[in-house]
C-alpha cells in the first residue's frame, strides 16, 4: 500500500529517538584496580567526576573529567594493561560533551578513541562486548548528527556483535537489544528498508516484554509502531503507539537525573506528533488540542539552549499549522511561523534536523502566502526549500519532495527556476531506490514520486532561457534519468565484461558474484547460524551492496573503464534512431509533448489535446469498456463502441500530431496507399498513457480518411515499444546473430493447478506453433492433479531450457499484480510454490534469447499508475533477461483467437527468402498479424489491439 502523505507537511515527520536522549542503559565503563599506578589513579578520578556529572549535569565537572582522562592516556604506554579501558573512558567523557554541547569535534575524537580500544582488545576479552556497545552508541550519534548512513550501518554492526557476545541471562542484554532495535528502526526511517523495520519491531517487542515498566522500553516500541503505521497506514499500530507514548509520559524515570527532562520532552513531542497523525485520520479535534498542549509542555521541559529544541519547535509549529487549516485561526499560523523561525535559528547549519525545520517553516510561509497573498512569504518559502533541496545531510526522499514543492511554487513566476528545481529532484530518484533495498521497498519509494519526471520535463520545455533544441535534448535526458529507474539500475550491471575478464579476471568474477547475489530478492545466507531470517536478509543485503559499489569504483579506476556501468548521455543515444524514429511522450498537468528522436537530433512536438485529466478519464473509460466487453451479461456492442472512441481520441490527441511532425521533418513519408513496406517507429510511454495501445490508435471503423488514406497508426507505421531509449540501445548491443543449431522452447499449460480456468485451445496453439519453429522442445502441463514429469513446465525445467533457446513461446495464464508489479507472473505447473515472476526473470542473463512470445493475459500491463513510469511487467522482464524481441499483451486475450494470432505471427515470421523463422522480423510479423485481425474484426478492438512488440 502507498504511504499517505500527511496534512501538515508533505513528508514524514522527524521524531525523537533514543539518539536524541540517550542510548538504552548507563555508560559501560571499565573501572580499574587502585594499585597506585598513575594511570589507575587518573582514570578512577576521571570516572568519579563523570559519575558526578551524570548526577548533576555540571559542565565544569565534565571538563575536568576529560582533562584527567587525557592525562591518563598520555601516561599509559601502548602495552599498558589498562590502555583500552583508558581509551574507552575518555571516549565516553567526550561523548557526554557532544551530547551536552553538540560539539562534533568531540564526537569524532570519541569515535577514534573507542575504535582504537576495540581494535587493540582481544575477542575473548570480557570487556570487548562493552567496548563494542560504546562504539555503537557513538557511531549512532554521529549518524544522527550528520545523516551519513555509513555510520548507522557501522553502528548496527557493532550492536549485533555486542548482542551475539552477550549471554541470554546477562543483565545488560535487554539494553543492548533495545539499541540494536532502535538503530534498525532508524535505518528504515532513513532508507525505507522494510526488513530493518520488521526486525526492529521484533526486537523491541521482546525488549518490552522483558522490561515492561521501563520508560525506555515503552518509548522505543512506541516509536517503532509509529513507523509501522507510516509504512502500512494500519491505525491499530497508531493507536498502540499513542497508548505507549502516554504510558511513557506517566511512567517513573529510569534514566540518569540530568537527562530526565530531555527524555520527558522527547516523549511529549512524539506523543504530540502521533496525536496529529490520528487527527489527520479521524478529524477528532480533541487529538489536535491535546497535541498542541503536549507540544507546549515539551518545550517547557527542554533545558535552555539544548540543541534538540529545534525538533520540539518544528513539531509544535506543525500542530499550529493544522489548527489554522482546520479552524482558520490566523494567530495559530503566525505563531507557527514564529516557532518555525526559532527552530531554524537554534539548529546548526550542518545538522540533519535543519532540513526538517526549513521544510516545516517553508510550508507555513506558503500557507500564509496563499491566505494573505504576501509575495514576501512566497519568496522566503521558495528560498528555504531551495536550500533544503541542496542539503546532502537530508534524506534523498525529503530533498526530492522539497524540490518538487519548490518547483511547483516557482512555476507560475519563474518557470526556469522551477525547471532547475524539478530536475534536481529527478536526478535524485536513483538514491531513494538503492541496491541495498529489496525490490518491494524500491518500488514503494519510487511510487511516492509519481509525475515528478513528467512535470520536470514539462517545465524544461517551457524554459525560455535556452533555445528549443537544447530544451528538447535536456528534456530527453530527464525522461531517460527519471523513468524505468529500476530497469536502468539493472542495465548498469550488465556491461560487456569480456575485456575486464581479460585484464582483471578477479574483479570481473567478484562483480558477477555480487551482481547475482544482489539480484536475489531473498538475500543469501552466508552468515552465522542461529539468527533470524529477517536479520540474515537485512545484514547480508547491506553488506553486499556496499561491497558491490566498492567493486564498481575499483573497476572504474582501471584504465579505459571510467564509464563502466554508467548511463549513456543523451548525446550517446542519438544514433538509436538509425532504424526509425523513437517517440517519447510526456504527459503532465502543465503541458504534454512528444520528444522525437530522429536522424536530425531531438525535437519537441506539443500535444495540446493530450491533457492529464482527459487521459485519466480515457484510460478509465477504456478499461471499463474492456470489462463490459468480456462480461457475458454486458452490452458488448456498446462496449466495443466505447473502445473505438478511445482509440479515435488517442489518434487525434497524440498519434496524428506525432506522425504529422515526423512527416514534416522528413522522417516519415506521406502515406501512399500502395501497400509497400511501412517504416518502423518506437514508442516510449509512461504514466497513465502506458496503459493504452498507441499502436492501435485510429479511426478503424472508417474505410478511408482524407486523401483516401485510413487514419490509423497501423496503416502508417510498424510500431514497437521500449521502456527507455537506453534499454533499446542495450538490446541492440546484445543482439545475438542467427544460429540454426539453437532450439525453440514451447511451454503449454492447458490446465493450471489451483485454478479452475482451463485453456481449452492451448494444445491446438502449441501444435501449430511447433510446426513452424526449428528444433522445438515442448514442456506441457500434465493436468492439475497429475504428478510432475521431466517435460512438466515447472520453474526449474523452464529455467534449465531457456539459456539454450533462441525462441520461447509461452501459452499459459498470466497474472498482473497491480500493487506489486514485480510479483506479476506466468502460471507454470508449480506457480504456487515457485512462481515465474518479473523479479525472478530480472535475475536471468540469457546469452541466446532472440524472441519470447507471451501468449498470456496482461503481460505488458502497467498496473497501478503510481509505478507506471517504471515499466515493471513480464514483457520488459523478458527483454531484460536477454530476449531481443518480446510479444506481450496489455489485457486479457481471447483463448480461441490466440491460436490464430500465434499461427499467423509465425507464418509471417518465416516469410523471408530463407523460409525459416527470422526473429528480427518479429515487429513486422506482429504488425501484419494484428492488421489482418483488425481487418477481420474492425469493430472489435478488444480482440486484436492488446498485442504489442517490445524490443529492437
Amino acid at each position: 500500500m502507498r504511504r499517505r502523505t500527511g496534512g501538515i507537511a508533505f513528508m514524514r515527520r522527524k521524531r525523537w529517538t533514543a539518539s536524541h536522549t540517550t542510548p538504552r542503559g548507563s555508560p559501560q565503563r571499565g573501572h580499574v584496580a587502585d594499585d597506585g599506578d598513575p594511570v589507575s589513579d587518573l582514570t578512577n578520578r576521571s570516572i568519579e567526576l563523570m559519575e558526578d556529572f551524570e548526577r548533576t549535569g555540571r559542565p565544569a565537572v565534565l571538563d575536568e573529567a576529560i582533562t584527567l582522562g587525557r592525562a591518563a592516556l598520555r601516561a599509559a604506554p601502548e602495552d599498558h594493561p589498562y590502555r583500552a579501558l583508558v581509551l574507552s573512558n575518555l571516549s565516553l567523557a567526550l561523548e557526554s560533551r557532544f551530547r551536552r554541547t553538540g560539539d562534533l569535534t568531540a564526537l569524532n575524537e570519541d569515535i577514534e578513541l573507542i575504535r582504537t580500544a576495540v581494535r587493540t582488545t582481544p575477542d575473548n576479552d570480557p570487556h570487548q562486548a562493552a567496548l563494542l556497545y560504546n562504539l555503537g552508541n557513538s557511531l549512532w550519534l554521529r549518524f544522527d548528527r550528520t545523516g551519513d548512513v555509513a555510520h548507522l550501518d557501522e553502528a548496527i554492526g557493532a550492536y549485533r556483535a555486542t548482542l551475539h557476545a552477550t549471554p541470554d541471562d546477562h543483565p545488560r542484554r535487554v539494553s543492548r537489544a533495545s539499541n540494536l532495535g532502535v538503530a534498525l528502526k532508524n535505518r528504515y526511517d532513513r532508507t525505507g528498508d522494510s526488513e530493518a523495520l520488521h526486525e526492529a519491531v521484533e526486537l523491541l517487542r521482546a525488549v518490552f516484554h522483558a522490561d515492561p515498566h521501563s520508560r525506555h522500553s515503552l518509548y522505543q516500541l512506541a516509536n517503532a509502531l509509529w513507523s509501522r503505521f507510516e509504512q502500512t497506514r494500519d491505525v491499530e499500530y497508531l493507536d498502540e503507539s499513542i497508548t505507549l507514548f502516554r504510558e511513557t509520559v506517566r511512567a517513573a524515570p529510569d534514566e540518569l537525573p540530568f537527562r530526565q527532562p530531555l527524555f520527558h520532552a522527547a516523549s511529549l513531542t512524539n506523543l504530540a506528533s502521533v496525536l496529529v497523525e490520528r487527527f489527520e485520520q479521524t478529524w477528532e479535534l480533541r487529538d489536535l488540542d491535546e497535541a498542541i498542549k503536549r507540544g507546549r509542555a515539551a518545550l517547557r521541559a527542554i533545558p535552555d539552549g539544548h540543541a534538540y529544541s529545534s525538533i520540539a519547535l518544528s513539531r509544535l509549529g506543525n500542530c499550529l499549522v493544522l489548527r489554522f487549516k482546520h479552524a482558520g485561526k490566523e494567530k495559530a499560523l503566525d505563531e507557527a511561523i514564529k516557532v518555525g523561525r526559532a527552530a531554524v535559528r537554534v539548529t546548526p547549519d550542518d545538522h540533519p534536523d535543519l532540513a526538517s525545520a526549513l521544510t516545516d517553516l517553508g510550508y507555513a510561509l506558503k500557507l500564509r502566502h496563499i491566505h494573505k497573498g504576501a509575495e514576501q512569504d512566497r519568496a522566503e518559502a521558495l528560498s528555504l526549500w531551495e536550500r533544503t533541496a541542496g542539503m546532502t545531510a537530508a534524506t534523498p526522499s525529503r530533498r526530492i519532495k522539497v524540490a518538487r514543492e519548490a518547483g511547483h511554487l516557482a512555476s507560475s513566476s519563474d518557470p526556469g527556476r522551477a525547471a532547475d528545481l524539478l530536475e534536481r529532484g529527478v536526478l535524485l530518484l536513483p538514491e531513494v531506490a538503492p541496491r541495498r533495498l529489496r525490490r518491494g521497498d524500491q518500488q514503494q519509494a519510487l511510487s511516492e514520486n509519481w509525475q515528478l519526471t513528467s512535470d520536470a520535463i514539462a517545465h524544461v520545455l517551457a524554459d525560455t532561457r535556452v533555445d528549443t533544441a537544447r530544451r528538447a535534448m535536456r528534456a530527453l535526458g530527464l525522461a531517460e534519468a527519471g523513468r524505468a529507474v529500476l530497469l536502468s539500475q539493472a542495465l548498469d550491471t550488465r556491461s560487456d565484461l569480456s575485456e575486464l575478464r581479460f585484464l582483471r579476471p578477479d574483479l570481473a568474477a567478484r562483480f558477477v558474484d555480487l551482481r547475482e547475489l544482489l539480484g536475489q530478492d531473498n538475500a543469501p545466507t552466508a552468515v552465522p547460524t542461529g539468527v533470524s531470517r529477517i536479520e540474515r536478509v537485512g545484514r547480508e543485503r547491506h553488506r553486499l551492496a556496499a561491497e558491490f559499489e566498492a567493486v564498481m569504483d575499483t573497476i572504474r579506476d582501471c584504465e579505459g573503464f571510467a564509464s563502466f556501468g554508467r548511463p549513456p548521455t543523451p548525446e550517446e543515444l542519438l544514433p538509436e534512431s538509425v532504424d526509425g524514429p523513437v517517440v517519447t511522450i510526456n504527459l503532465s498537468s502543465h503541458r504534454s509533448d512528444a520528444l522525437l528522436l530522429t536522424g536530425q537530433g531531438v525535437v519537441s512536438c506539443p500535444l495540446p489535446l493530450l491533457t492529464l485529466n482527459e487521459t485519466l478519464g480515457q484510460v478509465d473509460a477504456f478499461y471499463r469498456a474492456l470489462d463490459e466487453a468480456s462480461d457475458p451479461t454486458g452490452d458488448a456492442v456498446s462496449a466495443q463502441r466505447a473502445l473505438r472512441r478511445v482509440l479515435e481520441w488517442l489518434w487525434d490527441a497524440a498519434a496524428e500530431p506525432v506522425l504529422s511532425a515526423l512527416t514534416a521533418c522528413g522522417e516519415l513519408s506521406k502515406p501512399s496507399g500502395d501497400g509497400g513496406q511501412l517504416p518502423r517507429l518506437w514508442w516510449t510511454l509512461a504514466g497513465p498513457l502506458a496503459g493504452l495501445p498507441l499502436h492501435a490508435a485510429g479511426h478503424h471503423a472508417e474505410e478511408d480518411g482524407p486523401g483516401g488514406h485510413r487514419r490509423t497508426v497501423m496503416d502508417r507505421v510498424i510500431s514497437s515499444y521500449t521502456p527507455t531509449i537506453r534499454s533499446l540501445r542495450h538490446t541492440r548491443q546484445h543482439r545475438q546473430p542467427p544460429n540454426e543449431s539453437l532450439r525453440s522452447l514451447v511451454i503449454a499449460m492447458p490446465d493450471t493447478p489451483g485454478l479452475d480456468a482451463p485453456l481449452r485451445h492451448v494444445r491446438e496453439e502449441t501444435q501449430r506453433v511447433r510446426a513452424r519453429l526449428p528444433h522445438p522442445v515442448q514442456l506441457i502441463g500434465p493436468g492439475p492433479d497429475a504428478p510432475s514429469r521431466p517435460d512438466t513446465p515447472t520453474l526449474a525445467n523452464v529455467r534449465s531450457h531457456l539459456p539454450h533457446c533462441a525462441v520461447a513461446h509461452f501459452a499459459c495464464h498470466g497474472v498482473s499484480d497491480s500493487t506489486d508489479p514485480s510479483q506479476s507472473r506466468l502460471l507454470l505447473h508449480d506457480h504456487a510454490t515457485s512462481p515465474l515472476t518479473v523479479s525472478a526473470l530480472s535475475q536471468l542473463m540469457l546469452g541466446h534469447g532472440q524472441l519470447a512470445y507471451l501468449s498470456s493475459c496482461n503481460t505488458a500491463a502497467v498496473g497501478e499508475r503510481w509505478l507506471s513510469d517504471e515499466a515493471i511487467h513480464l514483457t520488459s522482464a523478458f527483454q531484460l533477461a536477454g530476449f531481443t524481441h518480446v510479444i506481450g499483451t496489455l489485457w486479457p486475450i481471447n483463448d480461441r483467437l490466440a491460436v490464430d494470432v500465434a499461427e499467423s505471427f509465425y507464418t509471417y515470421l518465416a516469410a523471408g527468402p530463407s523460409g525459416r523463422p527470422a526473429p528480427d522480423r518479429a515487429a513486422t510479423a506482429l504488425h501484419h498479424t494484428v492488421r489482418d485481425m483488425r481487418d477481420r474484426y474492425p469493430r472489435l478492438p478488444s480482440l486484436w489491439a492488446a498485442y504489442l512488440h517490445v524490443g529492437a
